[in-house]
């Protein structure tokens, strides 16, 4: 069946504006056109408020458990990707539409399969999660009757590649409006009050689509808890390693808000393993809550228990782990680097290889016949200083104070915002550890303070010994 007169004039315009910009501005066709250009022409034809300008970008143009793994439509434009035609950085907030509504609930969302696990795709529960069944292109479809003006994705399982796509001009027919950014599992995407749009997966060959949640905005300002992450590409001021996700809090205490929110200085923080898909969303939501702005690195490594630092080493192959330390040195070039206790905090083997991998790096890094696979690409790197969680004596270490405020949190201490990001690890609210015989229950107070989540020993330095031990960028910041 097709559809009237007037709506396929509009789609047919729509793909000669996205594809041909020209088409409605004149210009050369070198990208898409500016969206208020061809959305005004649109909103002519339609002679109806609902197609809006083009947005601000912090405006949103306005099932089962989880189980460990090893491995791991008018206009629109991703806020993460660096695609043609997105919104200006230094645009400002200019929309009098407030906070924008999560409007998800009321939408019609339909899956490619397994249609019974739908709710677990929007219950805001990062431990539920709605896979497809293994086959080619799986996709879903939003249906909205309120305007949609942002998507936020939270993938479970992301195909190599996929597109948003909006209706055509027959029926059934999808045409794509962007391709995704798959650099990150949860990503943002603005768009400009369309009614449906199709998620499909464009990897080749048969496989499973999930997503451990899904956000549908009406129009507004995007929430400050959506995510838009940015590569963590360029020189680093920390690098932060920890063995499993809440390790970085856990230990680290107030450390990472201090540093990546209120002093404003970059800091990756990579992990050894993920553990698996629901700990990585989790891992997501608190850094961003920490403020951290520059997405993680994911080893890849299995989440496996040792005693001693020689087995964990076994398990995952020596070479391989200093490889990847190595490499994390070579691609961030961090002036400091802060790793874990070498008596694995409560006895983790894993956290023990890590402390371990990252002192033997601080040489191996440096040196160009050392893994020439990172060598070629990034070149050496010698880190300035290297913390180690706990090490040393009073003469050697630095001690913070995480209970200070932090304007850039409103006045919540350091300590403060770790707490909420640890909560946002909704697994681990119950675990508990053995230490010297006594169970103690994971938590930034309870263990942080049996292991000091404040002590940290400068195991090596190319700026001289600290003077002041309260700062990990001490001898560096005016040097």
């Amino acid at each position: 069946m097709r559809r009237n007169g007037k709506s396929l004039m509009i789609s047919i315009l729509l793909i000669l504006c996205i594809a041909l910009p020209g088409v409605c501005t004149g210009e050369a066709a070198t990208g898409y056109a500016p969206e208020g250009e061809y959305i005004s022409v649109l909103q002519e034809l339609l002679k109806t408020p609902r197609a809006e300008a083009a947005l601000p970008e912090n405006e949103a143009a306005a099932g089962g458990t989880e189980e460990t793994e090893e491995n791991a439509g008018e206009s629109a434009v991703s806020l993460n990707g660096p695609e043609a035609g997105a919104v200006p950085a230094e645009t400002e907030k200019t929309a009098p539409f407030g906070e924008a509504k999560d409007i998800t609930g009321s939408c019609l969302i339909t899956l490619c399969s397994t249609p019974w696990n739908s709710t677990m795709i929007s219950d805001k529960q990062y431990t539920t999660y709605w896979d497809s069944y293994s086959t080619r292109e799986p996709w879903l479809t939003i249906h909205s009757e309120t305007p949609m003006y942002g998507l936020y994705l939270c993938f479970r399982r992301m195909p190599t590649s996929f597109t948003i796509e909006v209706p055509g001009a027959e029926e059934g027919e999808w045409l794509p409006l962007m391709e995704g950014d798959t650099r990150f599992h949860h990503s943002f995407y603005a768009l400009a009050g369309i009614s449906d749009l199709r998620i499909r997966s464009t990897q080749s060959g048969a496989h499973k689509m999930g997503f451990n949640e899904l956000y549908v905005f009406g129009r507004g300002d995007v929430p400050d808890w959506v995510q838009r992450w940015e590569p963590a590409e360029g020189k680093a001021d920390i690098l932060f390693f920890s063995a499993h996700p809440d390790d970085e809090i856990l230990f680290y205490g107030g450390a990472i808000p201090t540093y990546a929110s209120e002093r404003k200085k970059r800091v990756v923080v990579a992990y050894l393993s993920y553990s698996n898909t629901t700990r990585r969303s989790e891992v997501l939501n608190g850094l961003w809550a920490m403020g951290v702005r520059h997405y993680p690195e994911f080893g890849g490594f299995q989440d496996t228990w040792s005693n001693k630092t020689a087995d964990a080493y076994r398990k995952l192959g020596k070479k391989k782990v200093l490889m990847w330390v190595a490499e994390m040195y070579r691609k961030h070039q961090p002036d400091v680097v802060v790793t874990h206790d070498l008596n694995g905090e409560y006895g983790h083997g894993q956290h023990k290889m890590l402390g371990d991998a990252a002192i033997q790096c601080y040489d191996l890094a440096a040196n160009p016949e050392k893994y020439p696979e990172s060598y070629t690409v990034y070149g050496t790197w010698q880190v300035r200083k290297l913390y180690v969680h706990l090490w040393g004596d009073a003469s050697n270490q630095t001690c913070f104070d995480w209970n200070i405020p932090l304007e850039s949190m409103g006045g919540k201490t350091g300590l403060e915002v770790a707490r909420e990001a640890y909560d946002m690890h909704v697994t681990q609210a119950s675990a508990k550890v053995k230490i010297r015989g006594k169970w103690h229950l994971l938590s930034v107070d309870e263990t942080g303070t049996v292991f000091s989540n404040t002590t940290f020993g400068l195991y090596a330095s190319q700026v001289g010994p600290d003077e002041i031990h309260t700062d990990f960028l001490e001898h560096i910041e005016n040097n």
